[in-house]
This record gives structure tokens, C-alpha cells and sequence, in this order.
């Protein structure tokens, strides 16, 4: 039997190498269209929904404060405290004297030594008037005592049967009667007069007293103590200069209390009401919660910093906004006087 044998030589038939599959391109400028679409899309739902559910306000925080001015003018002697300064209620702030310049302070010092010119002569004319009664009654007192004797004369006449001179009997008692009568009017007038004359002496002195007092109170050293707890913010004037009347000597801040004003436009008042919570963003881009403790009367005319340029002024509903809790108080007092921005939801989803 014939052995079987494989065939030992190299085969001719070759195989062949399928091509390399071809990567797909990236279409990065398709990818680059969808994305700004998308961000388009999102940024536009994102106003459109701000615009429409959402109450945005400009606000302040501020804090309670004293601001020490004065009536007249006043000059500094000594400052105890500085800016920063922390005071509490009844702490000597700083010494002054009050100040009159030179015309008023001659007219006042010729004043104390000289009486009031009206009392002078007030006093003057009732004691001319307490001399001239003081003469008519001693004439009247001479005109009774010649009349008694003329009355004795013509009773002595009468008794020894002249009838005659009755009529000018009665005529004399007329007289008599007359300037009895006028004697006790003077009197009562003169006592009316003196009285008058004591109560003119009584304001002369007191009118004398008056301006010496005014004149110790340019003169007296006076020391101003703080009216309640707090930091001294501001002091605008040092030791030895003049503050005038009416001007700001110094400002006291307390560190507790704050809130925000914040003002919101006159036409969402529909959706604003007391207790509402709100949404507060500081300009260190923190958050915080507040709620609307209540609203101003009226409308109020919008800070400077918040106001355009070159636009009439504009004017809003303030609404106080305090924080929730006593740490986010605390935290507030950090942002006096800054702008921060309050939002709230435009309607109320909640059941």
C-alpha cells in the first residue's frame, strides 16, 4: 500500500491584507455651534425666568447711629476719644466752650453792668407819677383844712340864726366830700404805683441775673458725654478748632441692630409684603437671608450711588430688611454702607 504524504513545499496562494478602516473626523465646529447654542438657550431661559419670577432690588446696610451737632458755635479744648473708639453711654467724649464772637460778647458784658433801658424808664415815670400824687394830695390836704374851718365858720353862723348861709354851708360840705374822695383814689393809685415799682425791681435784678448767666455759659468749660454704645466713626474736627453751629462734630455707630434699606421699584408692590423672606447677596459675592420688617411711608428719592448719571431722579419704595439671626447680624455690620442686592420670588409657589 502506497504511503500518504503531505505535501512539504511552500504554498503559492497568498492571503490578502484587508485595507485599514478610515477614523472618523471630529466636526469640532459643529460641536462648537451646539455648545454656543446651548449656552444661548440657557442664558436667555435664564433671563426670560429672572425677568418674570423674580424680584430684584437695590439695597444699603446701615446701622443705628448719632450724629453730635450743635446750636451755636463751639470750640474743641481736648478730644478723649479717636476714630474707631469704642464708647458706652456716659463716657466723656471730649471738652469745649461754647463761642460768641467779640460784638456779641461786648454787647453782652455792657448789658450785665447796665440795666434794661424799658425798666429804667417804666421805673422812672412811675416814681415821676408817686411824686406828682404825693403833691396833689398834700394840696388837697390844705384845701380840706381850710374848708373845715370855713364849715366851723358858717355852723357857728347857722346856730345863731343866720339862715342865710346855709346853701353855702352845703356847698362847702360838697367840696369837703369831693376831695375826700379824691384824696383816697391818689392813695390807692400811689399804693398801686409802688407795688409796680417793687415787681420792676424784682425783673430788673432777675433780668441782671439772666445775663449774667448767659455770660458764665461763654465762659463755662463744658464736657460732652457719649449718649449710647457704640464705635466713634467719625470726628471731624481736632482739639483747638472751631466747629460751627450746625455742622457735624462727630458720628457714633452702634454694632448691633443693623438693616438693610432697601429700595424696590414702585410697581412690584403687588407682590411685596411685610415678613416676606428675601435673598441677599453682598459684594463678596456671600450670601444671606432677610426678612421685610416693613416699609416707608412714602417714596424716597434713590442714594446718588444708585442713581444714573444724567437721568431725572429717580424715586422707589423702601422696604427695611433685617437678618433672620443674630449671626447674620454680625455679619452685615461688616458691609455698612455698601451696595448689596436683594431678591425675591415674585410669586409664591408654596401650599
Amino acid at each position: 500500500m502506497r504511503q500518504f504524504k503531505l505535501r512539504q513545499e511552500k504554498s503559492f496562494i497568498k492571503i490578502l491584507k484587508e485595507p485599514p478602516l478610515e477614523k472618523k473626523k471630529t466636526n469640532w465646529s459643529r460641536r462648537l455651534y451646539l455648545a454656543i447654542f446651548a449656552v444661548v438657550v440657557i442664558l436667555l431661559v435664564k433671563r426670560v425666568y429672572n425677568a418674570n419670577m423674580i424680584i430684584f432690588a437695590q439695597g444699603q446696610i446701615e446701622l443705628p447711629k448719632q450724629t453730635i451737632t450743635f446750636p451755636n458755635d463751639i470750640k474743641v479744648l481736648d478730644l478723649n476719644i479717636s476714630e474707631g473708639a469704642s464708647v458706652c453711654t456716659g463716657d466723656t467724649l471730649f471738652v469745649y466752650r461754647i463761642m460768641n464772637d467779640d460784638l456779641d460778647q461786648s454787647n453782652l458784658s455792657i448789658s450785665v453792668s447796665k440795666p434794661q433801658d424799658w425798666i429804667v424808664k417804666e421805673r422812672l415815670s412811675i416814681q415821676k407819677r408817686i411824686d406828682i400824687n404825693r403833691i396833689r394830695i398834700q394840696q388837697n390836704e390844705e384845701s380840706k383844712q381850710f374848708i373845715e374851718e370855713s364849715l366851723k365858720l358858717k355852723e357857728m353862723l347857722l346856730l345863731n340864726g343866720i339862715h342865710n348861709e346855709y346853701k353855702e354851708y352845703t356847698s362847702l360840705q360838697t367840696q369837703l366830700a369831693e376831695i375826700m374822695a379824691d384824696i383816697d383814689f391818689i392813695n390807692n393809685e400811689t399804693q398801686l404805683l409802688k407795688k409796680h415799682l417793687g415787681r420792676l425791681s424784682i425783673h430788673q435784678n432777675a433780668y441782671k441775673d439772666i445775663e449774667m448767666s448767659k455770660l458764665g455759659f461763654y465762659e463755662e468749660l463744658k464736657y460732652f458725654v457719649s449718649p449710647m454704645d457704640g464705635v466713634v466713626s467719625d470726628v471731624f474736627y481736632a482739639v483747638n478748632e472751631i466747629c460751627y453751629k450746625k455742622a457735624e462734630m462727630m458720628t457714633i455707630h452702634q454694632l448691633y441692630n443693623s438693616t438693610i434699606n432697601t429700595y424696590f421699584d414702585p410697581e412690584e408692590i403687588k407682590y411685596l409684603e411685610v415678613g416676606d423672606m428675601v435673598d441677599i447677596k453682598f459684594p463678596d459675592d456671600s450670601k444671606s437671608k432677610g426678612l421685610v420688617s416693613k416699609f416707608f411711608v412714602s417714596t424716597y428719592a434713590v442714594p446718588s450711588e444708585f442713581q444714573k448719571k444724567y437721568e431725572p431722579t429717580e424715586r422707589n419704595i423702601v422696604a427695611e430688611v433685617v437678618p433672620l439671626n443674630k449671626a447674620d447680624e454680625m455679619s452685615w455690620n461688616n458691609f455698612y454702607k455698601m451696595e448689596v442686592t436683594v431678591q425675591k420670588q415674585r410669586y409664591d409657589f408654596s401650599f
